[in-house]
């Protein structure tokens, strides 16, 4: 199968509406050389530079001034040649390399906040939001018990048991006996909050609700031991300031790992950390603002005891604050005014861990 292709028709023109008379090649201007050298005799010269200037004006780009050096195309059938169509220039401000659609509307996105920051102001944040913090029904006498079973090697991650929440107790409050657990082995008398762990963590926050005129206020009791405890943080708070709050004692046991205590700012009384293995300054710490209402009273090998407050003569029956820790790190702080809540990474990683 072939295909011919036929070239298009040239036409001539010398100067009026009438057929050429000469049947010459060199009539045809098919070529614009042909008639760039010769003009054929009796031809309008007048007219056709009058027509180049009106095919120039029609087909020269507005903004492409005249006698640029801009290149030329030959049209088949007009013996001058014409300006080559011109791009107009680009624009002098410059173009942003940034390109926005604007079917779609800007989103303002929120920065993720580092880890460090977050766990450094989470403190601040509690303290911000306790307000709003729904009501907690008051209970007196509680006593909870966990076990992390062992089992054989696995690869998966360890769910160990551990004790989380928040605990509002009332001393004041009477249960009835019936209603009551029997008395763990080795416990003469009954604590107002009981919580032990085998093998796991605890992270409680303990709220005291005081009594409006108490003749006689009971000291209350708070006992928190655990066999291998990876955290434990006991925050007491006063729900209502007006009211006047019992003195309480307040006893944490772990045997390896670290223990936290966040002690309320109207704490005044004993503190009592015992450390069995280990130098006392690197397994002992105090928040900085703790710190500088504490006075050491006595100190020995395994334990330290401090005075946080003001000493004041005569007889003392206020708060008590015992911590005894095996193999482990003991810290101690206020819980919340700004205080700097530097346990947060470590509660991401117990989290982790399954604790």
């Amino acid at each position: 199968m072939s295909m011919e292709v036929v070239p298009p028709p040239t036409y001539s023109f010398n100067g009026d509406t009438s057929p050429p008379t000469s049947p010459s090649p060199s009539e045809d201007l098919v070529s614009a050389q042909s008639h760039s050298s010769s003009i054929p005799a009796g031809t309008d010269v007048a007219a056709l530079e009058q027509l180049s200037d009106v095919v120039d004006a029609t087909s020269q780009p507005p903004d492409t001034p005249s006698g640029s050096s801009a290149p030329n195309q030959y049209y088949p059938g007009y013996p001058y040649p014409l300006p080559f169509p011109q791009r107009r220039p680009a624009p002098s401000t410059p173009v942003s390399s940034e390109a926005r659609i604007s079917a779609f509307p800007d989103h303002k996105f929120e920065p993720a906040t580092p880890l460090l920051r977050r766990l450094s102001n989470s403190t601040t944040t509690t303290s911000s939001t306790s307000a709003a913090q729904p009501k907690l029904n008051p209970t007196n006498y509680v006593s909870v018990f966990r076990k992390t079973h062992k089992r054989g090697f696995s690869f998966s991650r360890l769910h160990a048991a551990s004790i989380k929440g928040t605990f509002a107790v009332n001393p004041f409050l009477e249960i009835p006996a019936t209603l009551l657990s029997p008395l763990p082995p080795g416990e003469p008398t009954r604590k107002n909050l009981l919580l032990k762990v085998e093998n796991g963590g605890i992270d409680v926050d303990v709220h005291l609700i005081g009594e409006p005129t108490p003749n006689a206020p009971p000291a209350s009791s708070f006992r928190v031991p655990s066999a291998s405890a990876v955290f434990v943080s006991v925050s007491i708070r006063q729900h209502t300031p007006t009211l006047r709050r019992p003195p309480f004692r307040a006893t944490l046991v772990s045997k390896n790992g670290f223990t936290s205590l966040h002690l309320p700012a109207s704490f005044h009384g004993l503190l009592t950390v015992r450390v069995a293995a280990g130098d006392l300054n690197n397994r002992i710490s105090l928040s900085a603002a703790l710190g500088a209402h504490a006075t050491i009273l006595s100190e020995d090998s395994t334990s330290r005891a401090y005075f946080i407050g003001a000493l004041e003569t005569g007889r003392w029956e206020g708060d008590r604050a015992e911590m005894r820790v095996e193999r482990g790190r003991v810290r101690v702080q206020f819980s919340g005014g700004g205080e700097r809540d530097l346990d947060g990474l470590r509660r991401v990683g117990w989290e982790w861990m399954g604790f």
